[in-house]
């Protein structure tokens, strides 16, 4: 075989198939059947029929005129493969290939064939296909395990790489929430009737302590009263004057309460209140 001839691999194992494509050298690249990744099932031998056409239709300019076959069965799917021989004849006349038993080849890499577990598509690329592809050829086979371990190295750094960012994400939120729990009770006191009309009937003072961490509930009065027109001018002028980091922390605050539902901005303040929650 030529080491530009592309090799097609499918494997038939329980009555479920699998694809792979490959040149000598390369490492095999999983192939999707009807748009399907994982294993595509099997169950008659027109569903295998259909498999072969919608691989031969997708990859027709890589396999080209001429490609090879390597079809592998289990015990389980002997049977099915039996039975679709006859209406694989002409697909088949396209190509050189061959069928053999996919026991005596997983034995050979130190799978268990009598487990009722089936190997990963992972080892199957790392350890049947190359032995499959290279035949004798210790030094093609070799190459061929080495590609496909640094290929599966490449993947496992880059789920580590992806796995520290999201602990870092994750710790940062950590830090936002303890912060939200820190924040200052006196500018909640301050600063929320200025932003919610009668908050503090909604929001106690044994509520409030809870949630700020203080052991001693705050001593509001209920019904709190409203501010003045004036205080409320001066108290809302005053909070659009803090840095942003304080104004988004006292949002959050409510925004996080269940009580929040309850609670619907000043309608001055609704446009800073609502900018405020989306940040």
């Amino acid at each position: 075989m030529s080491s530009n001839t592309p090799t097609l691999i499918l494997l038939l194992l329980d009555r479920s198939l699998a694809a792979w494509l490959t040149r000598q050298g390369e490492v095999p690249r999983d192939q999707p059947i009807e748009g399907e990744g994982g294993w595509f099932p099997c169950k008659t031998p027109d569903e295998l029929i259909q498999a072969l056409d919608d691989l031969r239709g997708r990859l027709g300019n890589e396999l080209g005129s001429s490609f090879q076959l390597e079809l592998l069965h289990d015990e389980g799917s002997r049977e099915l493969l039996t039975k679709a021989l006859p209406k694989l004849a002409t697909p088949l006349t396209a190509c050189a290939w061959e069928i053999l038993r996919w026991e005596p080849l997983a034995a050979r890499c130190g799978w268990q064939v009598d487990t009722s577990t089936p190997p990963s598509r992972d080892w199957i690329v790392q350890h049947a296909l190359p032995l499959l592809l290279a035949s004798d050829d210790a030094s093609a086979r070799r190459q061929m395990q080495e590609g496909a371990q640094r290929e599966h190295a490449s993947l496992t750094e880059q789920l580590q790489a992806e796995r520290v960012q999201i602990q870092r994400e994750n710790d940062k939120l950590r830090a936002q929430n303890e912060a939200l729990r820190r924040v200052d009770a006196e500018r909640l006191i301050v600063y929320l009737p200025a932003l919610f009309p009668r908050v503090f009937t909604v929001i106690g003072g044994q509520d409030l302590a809870l949630l700020t961490g203080r052991p001693e509930p705050y001593a509001l009065p209920n019904p709190y009263p409203e501010p003045s027109p004036e205080t409320l001018d001066t108290l809302q002028h005053d909070f659009r004057a803090l840095p942003r980091e304080l104004q988004r922390q006292v949002v959050a605050f409510i925004s996080r309460l269940p009580q929040s539902q309850k609670l619907k901005p000043r309608p001055e303040m609704r446009a800073l209140v609502q900018g405020l929650t989306e940040e």
